[in-house]
């Protein structure tokens, strides 16, 4: 003998995905990218600055732990934005 089949509830069968405004989504992701330039230019700077002095063994650790600081900042801006999934 067959069960019935459970109806599924009126609100599961009706709800609808949220829709996206692509154009919004994609000038907010411009927009903080571009926000973000300075701190890569300055990653990039802290890099090379490191290179420089990397036979001097007190201004080596200085740049790479100032390198150090200057990723996490970076990291925490960059994740601070919030996208919604593709």
């Amino acid at each position: 003998m067959r069960k019935p089949k459970a109806k599924k509830s009126a609100t599961k069968a009706k709800a609808k995905p949220a829709t996206i405004d692509r154009a919004a989504v994609d000038a907010k992701r411009a927009r903080a990218y571009s926000d973000m330039e300075s701190y890569v230019c300055d990653l990039a700077r802290a890099g090379t600055l490191a290179m420089t002095v990397h036979d001097r063994d007190d201004l080596f650790l200085f740049a790479v732990e100032q390198f150090d600081n200057m990723a996490q900042r970076f990291r925490a801006h960059y994740y601070a934005e919030e996208f919604p999934p593709e």
